[in-house]
């Protein structure tokens, strides 16, 4: 301490100083883990579009995460941002068993993470320490538990993992064998504006209804059914908050057959309608 106190230079301006940029400020953490494959999969079905940050961290089991059109493999000792209204999903999980870490939270202004949008980033001694800093603090009891404690500490990690991804050059995506969820979100995307059935897409790979049924089921851990419903919820959820479209405009975008099939699949599915969710979703 002695020494550097003695290192330290007289300031050429009193006015200047280092950190210009404002830190990321994060809200309404949650932290819990998945250790099924089952449990993993009808999760990300079931909680659909919406606004928050998903981190990721693979501590055991590899697969592939879907994010909106893309396909990037996950091994243990990595770490991944899903940021808000990315479409996600997972599949070709190697155990029925694993250990992945997710951490939720929100940002008033989500630009200073954008270098790690759809980055796989292998975390290393010093961010897993970091990590291990964050779980203590949230395993603190209800009397102790500080939430600008645990703000700082989230804080802290996700600039530790902002700098790798900065440090390291984006790889190249490489190639990955996810053909079947590849095509059908391919597909799905293609066919903006249209109403697509399963033997729509059946018909675009060569196979028969019931046949793609049972390869999807066995590639994604859900029916085909349910995650084309869960496709086009989650786009309409998007636009409904990011985008100044009408509601019947937003109906056929997403792919519904109509705004009354839109409405009504979106209120059963939500319990708001579109017009609620936009205004106070």
């Amino acid at each position: 301490m002695k020494q550097g106190l003695l290192n330290l230079d007289e300031p050429v301006d009193y006015f200047s100083g280092l950190g210009s940029e404002p830190l990321p400020h994060p809200l309404r953490i949650l932290l819990f883990h998945r250790t099924t494959q089952n449990k993993l999969q009808q999760a990300a079905l079931q909680n659909r579009s919406h606004h928050r940050h998903v981190l990721i961290f693979n501590l055991g089991t590899q697969g592939h995460v879907h994010a909106d059109n893309l396909v990037l493999p996950f091994k243990p000792g990595q770490a991944l941002l899903i940021l808000p209204y990315q479409f996600h999903h997972f599949s070709k999980l190697q155990s029925q068993h694993l250990e992945w870490l997710f951490c939720t939270f929100e940002l008033e202004d989500p630009s200073m993470l954008q270098p790690m949008r759809n980055r796989v980033i292998d975390t290393g001694s010093d961010t897993s320490t970091l990590l291990e800093q964050l779980l203590e603090i949230w395993h603190l009891p209800a009397s102790r538990l500080q939430a600008s404690r645990l703000q700082a500490s989230l804080v802290c990690l996700l600039l530790a993992l902002r700098q790798q991804c900065e440090q390291n050059a984006p790889d190249l995506l490489p190639e990955v064998h996810d053909n079947l969820l590849q095509t059908v979100n391919r597909l799905m995307e293609q066919w903006r504006g249209r109403t697509v059935g399963i033997s729509d897409i059946a018909d675009a790979m060569g196979y028969s209804g019931s046949r793609l049924r049972v390869l999807f089921k066995q590639a994604a851990g859900i029916t085909l059914g349910a995650y084309l419903k869960n496709f086009r919820l989650n786009r309409a959820m998007s636009l409904l908050r990011t985008s100044t479209l009408s509601i019947s405009e937003i109906a056929n975008e997403a792919g519904f057959a109509s705004p009354q099939a839109f409405s009504r699949n979106f209120k059963k599915e939500t319990g708001l309608t579109p017009r609620n969710y936009r205004q106070h979703g």
